[in-house]
């Protein structure tokens, strides 16, 4: 790999430590010092994870997708009856030995890690300090190694959701060019079900309390991360990472609906903030942000500036609405509102593609119209509002996009809260019985 290949996807490793720095900007300080190693555990158990077989799962199938130099050895993706547009899991390349030995296959584990730490980071800080050590480790692992790569050989991969544009003709398949819902949905759904299934919660509010930002205990480390993790999308969505080749893309287009997205989303979270407590508020801002950049991960490529802009600002509103619903509907204990952050992003960042998708770029991806589309040559990923002269697909488009939300999700969700609902069995509290039902049951054994 080029240097010009190589900076952009090492920057990517600035996206887990601008979210660590995030998280940690709103932790109270004795739990701040406690979490002050979860930065590296996440990526440790991401490594771990992601060499043992989280590498196969994801990418052992890359020779069947992809005739890219280097990749022969990665040649079995499990779709069921040899049904290949329909993948469900990469079989080769276990502990990145035969043939995910050799340097592009290797470049590849580089490339996507940074990822996979962000997405284990998601799971690991909602829980740190609310379960146990080795319950958090084990629920990392199971992100790295199986969530995580599960996902991703789905829509990254080859697998089925990346193929809904060929097998059932919906637009382009799920798309999703550096994660909203491949890594920020999956993490923040984890979390959810993780922190449902250990079943803690918050007490409820004194009736006419008046309601509050979340105190922001380290200000200027979370706006620190916020501009880290942009600075690192920006990495690393302009490397050029497997999942794009044979696509056509405008590089200078992502980074401009970049800035943008996170601009839009600091606009309107702050504007929140002066009109819901009189001020703009630092963590929440820089929450706000990062939001922003998790919305416009889906569909940056394929969206035109304005549309960039209104995808930021969009999710800097859904960002504080998701944290009060979390934390005083749901009463969830997630100070680090990563659970939000991941959710909200990761849903609208998704849908905002079959809304806002003009067709201008993306032609090939997940192997639709390199040629034409619908019976437009030169037209790309589109959705209800295409360029001039191209032709909308926004109905086909949208139900891959919520096929997709729907798969990725409800994974999540399901592997989170029950894994950690029986990792928590043994310390559920037994609730305590009343009196006079003690009372009648000594009563009727005395009988």
């Amino acid at each position: 790999m080029a240097i010009e290949t190589w900076l952009p996807a090492l920057l990517g490793y600035l996206i887990p430590v601008g979210l660590f720095l995030l998280a940690w900007g709103g932790m109270e300080p004795r739990r701040a010092r406690r979490s002050a190693t979860v930065g590296a555990l996440a990526l440790a158990l991401a490594a771990l994870g992601y060499l043992a077989v989280g590498f196969a799962f994801h990418l052992g199938g890359a020779r069947v997708v992809s005739d890219q130099p280097g990749l022969e050895g990665l040649d079995w993706l499990f779709a069921g009856e040899g049904k290949l547009n329909w993948g469900i899991v990469g079989l080769k390349g276990f502990f990145l030995t035969d043939g995910a030995a050799t340097p592009e296959a290797l470049a590849l584990f580089v490339t996507y890690l940074p990822l996979v730490t962000t997405a284990v980071l998601l799971l690991v800080l909602s829980l740190y300090g609310r379960a146990r050590i080795w319950q958090v480790a084990i629920g990392g692992l199971v992100m790295a190694a199986v969530l995580f790569p599960l996902a991703a050989c789905w829509v990254w991969g080859g697998g089925w959701l990346a193929n809904l544009g060929i097998t059932l003709r919906r637009g382009h398949g799920f798309v999703d060019h550096a994660g909203s819902g491949v890594v920020y949905l999956l993490g923040g759904m984890a979390a959810l079900g993780a922190l449902v299934g250990m079943g803690q919660r918050l007490p409820r509010n004194e009736p006419g309390e008046p309601e509050e930002m979340p105190p922001a205990h380290f200000p200027l480390l979370a706006n620190l991360g916020a501009l880290l993790f942009g600075l690192g999308w920006l990495g690393w969505s302009l490397s050029l990472p497997f999942h794009v080749a044979g696509a056509t893309l405008n590089l200078p287009r992502i980074a401009t609906n970049g800035l943008l997205a996170g601009a839009g989303a600091i606009l309107v979270s702050q504007t929140y903030c002066w009109l819901t407590v009189g001020r703009a508020d630092a963590l929440m801002s820089a929450r706000g942000t990062a939001a922003g950049f998790v919305a416009i991960s889906a569909g940056a490529p394929f969206v035109p500036p304005w549309a960039a802009l209104v995808t930021g600002a969009v999710a800097g509103l859904l960002l504080p609405l998701g944290v009060y619903l979390v934390e005083r509907v749901l009463r969830l204990p997630d100070e680090t509102a990563t659970v939000a952050l991941g959710i909200a992003g990761g849903l609208w960042g998704s849908l905002a593609v079959a809304l806002f998708a003009d067709g201008c770029w993306g032609q090939g991806w997940n192997g639709v119209g390199m040629d034409e589309y619908r019976t437009v040559a030169g037209q790309g990923v589109t959705g209800f509002l295409p360029a001039a002269g191209l032709i909308g697909d926004g109905p086909g488009q949208l139900i891959a996009q919520l096929a997709g939300l729907g798969a990725i999700g409800l994974l999540a969700f399901l592997v989170g809260w029950l894994m950690f609902l029986g990792l928590n069995a043994p310390y559920r509290p037994r609730r305590e019985r009343k009196p006079e039902v003690v009372a009648v049951e000594e009563a009727e054994e005395a009988e």
